[in-house]
């Protein structure tokens, strides 16, 4: 009897919205049709202009790779790496709306590479060919002894053909808050310059997992980044820097975390009074932590990582070791890194033919070789990290790090004397 009015009560209800509410409601539609069929005609077409532009003025820049050669010996704290880092720190060329909307002009962006290809270790630096002079100028001020040599885009010598090779990969995205920062270099006492055999470097597990692995296995690690600035709208060009207003609004949270109660005569709770005295040392240390964060200069950061091989050798465990080998920035008490857009479905019904798992593989694989991540077609989200952050992530390892298939080259670079004869 009851399920029996119950669908009764559900057949009525369907009657009504289709004969009643549903009409009127396209009647209402059609009356003002004048007034929201001009406003998302002019959005989408806003939306078209701005990707066509952009795509046409980033399509003509050059972008180049650079490959830096370690030598046999790097005493440099991950610190020097920051003073390079500096260098990426580039906001013009989208300073107008003009710039920016008429032109398509977008600040440029960066890419910190390590490859390995079967085993055999690289880093490079893909970056816009205007910022060549500059980006190389950097990194010799800090590391006299490297080799910078403009070198062929590896990734051009593979097309992901699904019928022959296998991938795997994600990108990180944020475990907490970006203001939060990761586990840095500062962290693991690197920035008191301890001698080689005492360092403890958190990219060494990654370089160590890459440089064991055998030929035919390509592992790559992307880090795209640029200068991280306030938001900006055609008719606002300067809005409130958000990650600046997250930090605030974190330290006052945990301050009040640590509120006192004023109670009345009563007993009854009249308010809570922040009480900074009464900080644990955690909650010091996560504000301690969050004012470092702010004092330095930031970036938007895109990490993503790709494991490629030949079906008949492609070993899962591989991509499963790659993503594994972040898991030493991770700091729980703080911030750290969680695989998102990973090469699978938890669940069979998800993707029942397997279309969508090969779109976001080859989507994944294309977004890699094209730096992308910032623009169209290659938008994703992307984190807020430091130069100490990105520092840490991505700095010339010393040698400390004795990975065998690590190529360093066998003599320092010197400058000519002063008084050579010409």
């Amino acid at each position: 009897m009851h399920v029996s009015a119950f669908f009764s009560y559900i057949v009525m209800a369907s009657e009504f919205l289709m004969q009643i509410v549903l009409p009127e409601v396209w009647r209402w539609l059609a009356f003002f049709a004048i007034v929201w069929v001009p406003i998302v005609i002019f959005e989408t077409a806003w939306l078209m202009w701005v990707r066509y532009v952009r795509t046409a003025w980033i399509n003509k820049q050059e972008k180049i790779l650079l490959e830096v050669k370690l030598p046999q010996e790097t005493m440099k704290s991950p610190l020097a790496m920051e003073l390079v880092l500096l260098a990426l720190y580039q906001t013009g060329g989208e300073g107008t709306p003009l710039d920016r909307y008429w032109e398509g002009k977008v600040r440029p962006w960066f890419s910190l590479e390590i490859a390995s290809h079967g085993g055999d270790m690289h880093f490079y630096i893909w970056t816009f060919k205007s910022q060549k002079a500059v980006l190389e100028a950097n990194i010799y001020a800090q590391y006299p002894e490297v080799e910078v040599h403009q070198v062929s885009d590896y990734t051009e010598k593979f097309f992901f053909d699904p019928a022959k090779y296998e991938i795997a990969g994600c990108r990180f995205e944020a475990t907490g808050p970006d203001p939060l920062p990761i586990k840095t270099y500062v962290d693991y006492g690197l920035d008191k310059d301890p001698k080689e055999e005492f360092k403890i470097d958190p990219m060494a597990p990654l370089i160590e997992f890459m440089g064991s692995l055998k030929a035919g296995h390509e592992a790559w690690v992307q880090i795209v980044v640029r200068a991280h600035t306030q938001e900006k709208t055609p008719t606002n060009d300067k809005y409130p820097d958000k990650w600046k207003d997250e930090a605030k609004e974190l330290i006052k949270k945990i301050i009040e975390e640590s509120a006192v109660e004023e109670k009345d005569e009563k007993g009854k709770i009249v308010k809570k009074v922040p009480n900074a005295v009464k900080l644990t040392k955690g909650q010091k240390d996560r504000i301690d932590a969050i004012e470092r964060s702010l004092s330095k200069y930031a970036f938007d950061a895109g990490v993503r990582i790709l494991y490629i091989a030949p079906k008949d050798i492609f070993d899962k465990g591989n991509g499963g070791g790659l993503t594994g080998s972040f898991k030493q920035f991770n700091a729980p008490n703080l911030n750290g890194f969680k695989p998102e857009g990973g090469m699978s479905f938890d669940y069979k019904w998800e993707d029942w033919t397997g279309k969508k798992l090969l779109r976001r593989k080859i989507g994944h694989f294309n977004a890699y070789c094209q730096r992308g991540f910032f623009h169209y077609p290659f938008m994703e989200k992307w984190t807020v990290l430091n130069t100490e952050e990105l520092a840490t992530l991505y700095h010339f390892p010393g040698s400390a790090v004795r990975t065998p298939t690590l190529k360093r080259i066998p003599s320092k670079r010197v400058d000519a004397p002063a008084n050579l004869p010409i």
